[in-house]
């Protein structure tokens, strides 16, 4: 985005939302989504525009934002788009839409409702008052530019107006078609990013640990589909929303479920005490394109289904149209299922009873709010009680600090995962942590169970 901003003169950023939450822009993600409102215009072509929106970090202009389906969005200066010399502070001129009336932009002291005559009658040039008013569709867009002008100078410079405002009207209503175009171009670009990604395989997996805080022993991890490109590595918080805003999402999914099966079969088999989590996108959740994954894996690898775990977000449940359907199917095979990020999307309890589930996984936000002065510090009590009456699992997530663990192991909290206990890492170097971890368990316990013995990361501790 960046690059784009940089590229065209026009445009004073880029960014990109999600639903109507401006999420990131050209300079960087956002500490916090900005809501921008509903658009205002939605053409035919479905580029949504936005006019006078007021960004924090620029209170004072209303900028101009341009959106299409896929999330990408321009900020254009108002004043760019009629950044044309007037004869005097009576004139006006600027774009509105052709369906609805709406003025995007202007310059001087327009009127929307000397604008009446065209949009009822077609007119496009008529006197109302004291204002000769001349208006012209655009070829290629569903605007129209107009120009206000007083009578009394019309008389003394007709052929000023008609030579020269008219044609910087239409300038302006064709810089917004530009602008749109640039859009889409953006957007094809992304897509033939990803696919040229996959054809270099530059995705690949890490492994994050999930330990039992009771004996410290890893049972699991949570593979993490990571991104690396030509220029360095790219954030998995930004191309996974994008990713699935172009519909690429599915075929990123796919991609790990085959390095899954490639990297961590053959060790999975012969751990039947450990399991590897794989998170699942709303689209992944439709019909049984699930279950076909669970399935294939499981016959390429000679997995047990208790070694995959599915992970869903609030998010992701809720906008799956028959993702309890997908869910029972994997869970009648044998795979458990986690709500991932708990607490951070819908936030509503009837889901939980809704959906079958077997874990909650607590978002790191209310790990890290524990023991302090903020309003969200004694989140995590209650979700613990509330996974306890349900009878359901509890990971937390972003654990990492002494103080942290303990607080959630006195709470009964089974399981954790964070920087306390290991960062990411390629699956052999886990498999290599594992193996030292049962040296050092057989060592320190010679009669007693095996060292693989661990009560199951799915069975709720009372």
């Amino acid at each position: 985005m960046a690059g784009i901003v940089l590229h065209y003169e026009q445009l004073q950023g880029a960014g990109y939302l999600r639903g109507n939450h401006l999420i990131c822009t050209s300079a960087g993600l956002l500490s916090k989504p900005i809501d921008l409102g509903p658009p205002q215009f939605t053409p035919p072509n479905g580029f949504e525009t936005r006019t006078g929106v007021k960004l924090p970090f620029a209170p004072d202009v209303g900028l101009v934002v341009l959106t299409v389906k896929s999330g990408f969005a321009l900020f254009v200066h108002p004043k760019l788009t009629t950044d044309v010399p007037l004869h005097d502070d009576r004139e006006g001129v600027g774009v509105a839409v052709l369906s609805t009336g709406l003025l995007i932009n202007r310059r001087g002291p327009v009127d929307a409702a000397l604008l009446g005559p065209y949009f009822q009658t077609g007119q496009r040039a008529y006197v109302v008052g004291n204002h000769l008013v001349a208006v012209t569709p655009s070829r290629t867009g569903a605007y129209a530019a107009f120009a206000m002008l007083p009578m009394d100078d019309v008389n003394s410079g007709l052929a000023r107006y008609l030579i020269f405002l008219l044609p910087i009207g239409l300038i302006c209503g064709g810089l917004l078609v530009l602008l749109l175009r640039i859009v889409v171009r953006v957007e094809s670009a992304f897509a033939a990013k990803v696919k040229r990604a996959f054809k270099a395989d530059q995705f690949y997996l890490q492994y994050q640990p999930v330990v039992d805080l009771e004996t410290g022993r890893w049972v699991g991890a949570e593979a993490l589909v990571r991104w690396r490109g030509a220029n360095g590595e790219m954030r998995p918080d930004l191309f996974i929303p994008l990713m699935e805003e172009a519909g690429l999402i599915q075929a990123l999914t796919d991609r790990v479920f085959a390095l899954l099966a490639k990297e961590a079969g053959p060790d999975l088999r012969r751990r039947d005490d450990f399991y590897v989590a794989v998170n699942v996108a709303p689209l992944d959740l439709r019909g049984e394109r699930l279950a076909g994954l669970i399935d294939g894996f499981l016959a390429a690898t000679g997995c047990s289904p208790c070694q995959i775990a599915i992970e869903a977000t609030e998010r992701g449940l809720i906008d799956a149209g028959d993702g309890k359907q997908a869910l029972a199917a994997v869970r009648a095979r044998g795979v458990r299922v986690a709500v991932d990020d708990f607490g951070t999307g819908y936030s509503s309890l009837s889901y939980l009873q809704t959906f079958p589930l077997d874990c909650i996984k607590i978002d790191k936000s209310f790990v890290d709010a524990m023991g302090t002065q903020a309003a969200t510090s004694s989140v995590v009590t209650h979700i613990i009680n509330m996974a306890r009456d349900l009878q359901l699992v509890l990971v937390a997530e972003g654990v990492e600090t002494e103080a942290q663990e303990c607080f959630l192991r006195e709470r009964g909290v089974a399981y954790g995962q964070g920087w306390k206990f290991a960062k990411a890492m390629p699956w052999d170097q886990l498999v290599r942590q594992l193996d030292r971890q049962d040296l050092r368990l057989t060592a320190n316990r010679p009669n007693s169970a095996p060292a693989g013995a661990s009560r199951s990361v799915f069975v709720p501790v009372p």
